[in-house]
C-alpha cells in the first residue's frame, strides 16, 4: 500500500512538472504592436537597464501617424523619424534635448547610437528586439500597458 501511494504520488509529481514546462524554440507571438505602443529599454548591448530613483525610464514610442520615433534617453527628451518594411526598420537622425544628467550621459548615449545602428527588429510577446546590420540584437525593450 505505501509502495503503491508513492509511486502514484511520484507520478503525479513527475507529470505536473512535465506539463508546467515550456519549450523557449517556439516563438511567441506578438501581443503588442511596433508602433503606438510604449517600449521600455531593459537592455542594451548586453548590458540590463536600471532606472535610478528619481530618474527618468528610458523608453521609445513610434508613432504610426507620420512615422515619428520619441521618447526620453533617460535625461534627454528625443525624436526622429523611422521607416520599417516587414522586418527591417530605420530610424533617422535622433535629436534631442541638451540638459546634462550625472551619470546618465553614457548610457543615453549608447542608446541613441543603437537607435541609428538599428536595421531590423522582431517582437516575441511583450519584447521587442532591435538588431543592427550584423544581426546583434542591442537593444530588447517591453511593452508597458497603460489603464
Amino acid at each position: 500500500m505505501k509502495n503503491t501511494l508513492l509511486f502514484s504520488l511520484i507520478l503525479i509529481t513527475f507529470i505536473s512538472l512535465i506539463s508546467c514546462s515550456s519549450s523557449n524554440d517556439k516563438p511567441v507571438p506578438p501581443k503588442a504592436s511596433l508602433t503606438n505602443t510604449r517600449w521600455v529599454l531593459r537592455v542594451l548591448n548586453d548590458k540590463k537597464i536600471f532606472t535610478p530613483e528619481g530618474g527618468k525610464e528610458i523608453f521609445l514610442t513610434l508613432n504610426k501617424d507620420g512615422n515619428k520615433a520619441n521618447g526620453t534617453g533617460g535625461c534627454n527628451n528625443f525624436f526622429s523619424t523611422f521607416t520599417e518594411s516587414g522586418s527591417s526598420l530605420k530610424f533617422g537622425p535622433v535629436a534631442s534635448t541638451e540638459m546634462f544628467c550625472q551619470d546618465r550621459m553614457e548610457t543615453e548615449s549608447a542608446f541613441f547610437k543603437a537607435l541609428g545602428n538599428t536595421r531590423t527588429y522582431k517582437i516575441s510577446g511583450d519584447n521587442l528586439f532591435l538588431s543592427d546590420s550584423a544581426k546583434t540584437v542591442v537593444a530588447k525593450f517591453e511593452v508597458v500597458y497603460m489603464n
